[in-house]
């Protein structure tokens, strides 16, 4: 069985922890409006390998007009043509991201063998630990410089019996029985799927990775997991390498180390010898000298011994279940009435869908900004021919969505939009969703997103991301869409 779409997946490593994963073929929405203005200097992620994540640059002192509401998750394509920077340009890096390694404030006696079989030792005992446990509740904050200043927040539930509930910014998981029940934020339905397992096995095979939930990792009881639980799920070759006793009842620490050189410190509450905080100093050698990312993990938590106040429940409050995350992922079902649109061309003029009525419209939803739409808009240039070629009723339209420019600039928009389109000479025309209303009315919750619209104005075919068989694929959309009398 299919389980989770790159986006949802994605979705919510970055919607959580602003980490970018490599290779994820969409670019996650967010409105300009809820994005602060740009700063300078600024850090913002860009793609690093899987293992850890992204490594922050910085944004140039003069922001242009046009400034990514979000992190470009391709580093295969190449970017707008004014935004990319001079090869080899050296980073200027920000000094938040100079801080030297942990490990070099630790003294011999703290990193010797001694020490280092102590941290082993505590380091075994987690799973033990925690599998014991119960019932708890726990928030989960993050911080790092690359949130400026947005503490990213994670709340927890979880029983002993293997029931867990994750409710993180977007997405909520809960887990009853052999059950798993997903939830977007601005869906009308969920999903439901069997699987069998701990909590935070069963989630994982839902959800396509490991989960980056430190807690629930431990809770499943697994010691080949404990290292990959020190870096949010997203490491596993950390090793012990020193531990320092905590004074006047202060947490003990523990200090592990992979061989790339990413260092964690965990602090050890010394009332529950539970997790009480990580800080984590990453890197890797794709990274400039001397930058490293920091991060840091806070629990909040109550364990309960006669389980949870409120026991963890799903209410599906009316919604319609499928059973794959590909569905929940797409906003609409096949046959739903299309939305409406008015939407301006780049020589002012305006487009709606009902004018298209009795046509087959393919509408592509990209930003400049976007490194996978900078993929995808080539491909659907190629389909465009071909439905040009066929003479058949088909109208093709890109849809411009996201983009951040300086309002006090008479006409930035049509004039960066304009630009970078002409540049690239395309064989179909774009739209300008100036007030994202569209976009909204589409619920985007990334791109690209192509929408395939029948002559009588439902939804055929919805696809989101980028795909290399986009071609193949649209046309057998359009093919059937032509074919339908509803």
């Amino acid at each position: 069985m299919k389980k989770s779409s790159l986006s949802v997946h994605s979705a919510m490593f970055t919607l959580v922890f602003g980490i970018s994963l490599a290779c994820a073929p969409i670019c996650l929405a967010q409105n300009p409006s809820d994005t602060p203005a740009a700063k300078a200097p600024t850090a913002t992620p860009t793609t690093a390998p899987a293992a850890t994540p992204a490594a922050p640059t910085t944004t140039p002192t003069a922001a242009p007009a046009a400034t990514p509401t979000t992190a470009p998750d391709m580093d295969s394509a190449e970017p707008q043509d004014q935004m990319a920077p001079p090869p080899n340009a050296p980073m200027n890096v920000p000094p938040e991201f100079k801080a030297p390694a942990p490990s070099t404030t630790w003294s011999a006696d703290e990193k010797s063998a001694l020490a280092v079989a102590q941290a082993t030792a505590i380091v075994k005992s987690f799973p033990a630990r925690y599998s014991a446990i119960p019932a708890l509740e726990e928030t989960m904050i993050i911080r790092s410089p690359q949130f400026q200043g947005q503490d990213q927040k994670v709340q927890l539930l979880a029983t002993k019996s293997g029931d867990a509930k994750v409710i993180m910014p977007g997405i909520t998981l809960t887990r009853l029985n052999d059950q798993v029940y997903v939830e977007m934020d601005g869906r009308p339905k969920y999903a439901q799927i069997k699987q069998a397992g701990t909590a935070v096995k069963a989630l994982g095979e839902v959800m396509g990775g490991k989960l980056p939930l430190p807690t629930l990792i431990l809770l499943g009881g697994d010691s080949a997991d404990v290292a990959a639980a020190m870096t949010l799920g997203q490491n596993p070759d950390m090793f012990p390498s020193g531990f320092r006793a905590g004074v006047d009842g202060k947490p003990d620490q523990i200090l592990m180390i992979d061989p790339q050189g990413t260092e964690v410190v965990a602090f050890i509450d010394p009332k529950t010898g539970l997790l009480a905080s990580i800080d984590m100093s990453l890197t890797n050698p794709q990274f400039p000298p001397g930058l490293r990312l920091p991060m840091s993990v806070t629990f909040e938590r109550k364990v309960y011994d006669a389980g949870l106040p409120t026991p963890i429940a799903f209410d599906p409050a009316g919604r319609k279940m499928t059973d794959t995350l590909d569905s929940l992922d797409q906003p609409f079902d096949v046959g739903d009435a299309a939305p409406d649109f008015i939407l301006q061309t780049l020589d002012g003029g305006k487009v709606t869908l009902a004018d298209l009525k009795g046509k087959v419209v393919v509408l592509d939803f990209w930003a400049t900004w976007c490194k996978p739409c900078m993929m995808a808009l080539p491909l659907l240039d190629t389909f465009a021919k071909w439905a040009n070629e066929s003479g058949k009723p088909i109208a093709v339209y890109g849809v411009n969505v996201m983009e951040k420019v300086d309002k006090q600039v008479p006409n930035a928009r049509e004039k960066m939009v304009g630009d970078f389109w002409k540049g690239k000479a395309f064989s179909f025309p774009t739209l300008i969703d100036f007030d994202e209303q569209v976009g909204k009315d589409y619920k985007l919750t990334g791109i690209p997103f192509t929408v395939v619209i029948t002559p009588n104005g439902k939804i055929a075919a919805i696809h989101m991301g980028f795909d290399e068989k986009s071609v193949e694929n649209l046309k057998k959309d359009v093919e059937a869409a032509l074919a339908t009398k509803g």
